[in-house]
């Protein structure tokens, strides 16, 4: 257990110090131990005694020794470590009015926070029998499940929602699907004009011929040579007009190239999909109109700019403008050599050396000594130098 003081139950610290009275020899802080008085066990000298001490000694009477009771700090710490040793006893004894009010609250607390009681094995086991006993009712369905939501939701049961069917993909080309529309578009031709050819022809001839084996047969040879020659003429009439249409195609695009080269742009990338194909023939004429009027005032603009592109150039035409720059440079007067003025390049005075290390410049003695050092005195060479026209002026 720490140590203490008597009297008011501090702590000894390092600046606490713990001091014995002389009397009785219990343990007192320096506060409490401030009562001096003759003690019998030291000779009857002056020392450092407790107050009950100090009291007894100085009024001489041992007898009131009985009535005096421990001090109030120490019956707290007994109080405390009685309801330690008994759980319980009530812990509020020795205890102020508001001491006694915050451990009620506390008690009140570990109540509350108590959990609750477990229950045993045999009640586990009779929770389990109980409902094991109890009626189940029928599991819904997965179908009623989904009704049900779609319910509460306020929308239709799922199975009145369509359901999408997967399509395969078309793998054909652009010419397989258009071979394959105009042979289904000849067979539907040719069928319904055999019904309408079999009908009022099978009439008339049951007219004429109401039992007649042989003239049926005809009919039905006569029936199957029209409608050869009627798919073969539809088959005919279909290439004609694919036909028509990829030339179609073809002027178009070639327009559009010549258009790119005029608008200065790569008419390698130009495709049938960047163009604007019309439907009829009349769209046809009109945007090739179109088209030759954009061309013709483009040319007009390039004209009148001084600007012009060559849209085949040949190499005839090349070889005669190569000789007629030829030619123009050869008669073209040649620009006169720059003339070098004969003055120092640093004084300007009248220059007398010319430096090939500094690049031919001209110096005078004075200036080629000043401006160059020992090594380039020795490494640059010079030469004299004297200008073409002595006397003239500049």
């Amino acid at each position: 257990m720490e140590s203490r003081c008597y009297g008011c139950a501090a702590k000894f610290t390092l600046f606490k110090k713990e001091n014995g009275c002389k009397n009785c020899g219990r343990a007192f802080c320096s506060s409490c131990l401030s009562f001096s008085a003759a003690v019998p066990r030291a000779g009857n000298t002056q020392q450092k005694v407790c107050k009950r001490c100090y009291e007894v000694l100085t009024r001489g009477s041992s007898a009131n020794a009985s009535k005096w009771s421990p001090p109030q700090n120490y019956k707290k710490r007994m109080a405390a470590l009685e309801a330690k040793q008994k759980p319980g006893t009530p812990r509020s004894q020795g205890l102020s009015y508001q001491d006694q009010v915050i451990a009620e609250r506390l008690a009140r607390l570990r109540q509350e926070n108590k959990p609750k009681s477990v229950p045993s094995q045999a009640e586990i086991e009779a929770r389990l029998a109980a409902l094991r006993d109890e009626p189940q009712g029928s599991i819904p369905s997965t179908q009623e499940m989904e009704a049900r939501l779609a319910a509460l939701q306020g929308r239709g049961p799922p199975s009145w929602t369509p359901q999408s069917a997967y399509q395969t993909p078309d793998t054909r080309t652009q010419a397989q699907q258009a071979h394959d529309l105009l042979t289904q578009l000849t067979a539907e031709v040719a069928i319904d004009e055999s019904q309408e050819q079999r009908g009022p022809a099978a009439s008339i001839q049951n007219d004429r011929n109401p039992a007649g084996p042989g003239g049926q047969s005809a009919n039905s040879k006569g029936q199957t040579t029209s409608s050869l020659e009627e798919e073969n003429r539809l088959l005919a009439e279909a290439a004609d007009k694919l036909q028509e249409e990829n030339m179609r195609q073809e002027k178009i695009l070639a327009f559009t190239k010549r258009l790119a080269i005029l608008q200065g742009q790569d008419p390698d990338r130009v495709t049938l999909q960047d163009c604007h194909i019309p439907e009829s023939e009349d769209d046809e004429e009109t945007a090739i109109q179109r088209v030759l009027q954009q061309l013709t005032e483009e040319a007009a603009l390039d004209e009148a700019s001084g600007f012009t592109i060559p849209v085949a150039p040949t190499l005839q035409p090349q070889a005669q403008s190569c000789r007629a720059e030829s030619e123009a440079r050869a008669l073209a007067p040649k620009p006169e050599a720059e003339e070098e003025l004969p003055w120092c390049c640093i004084c300007n005075e009248d220059a007398t050396l010319r430096c090939a290390g500094c690049d031919g410049d001209l110096y005078c003695v004075r200036c080629f000594r000043e401006g160059h050092d020992a090594f380039e005195l020795k490494e640059h060479q010079t030469s004299a130098y004297h200008p073409q026209h002595a006397g003239r002026e500049y």
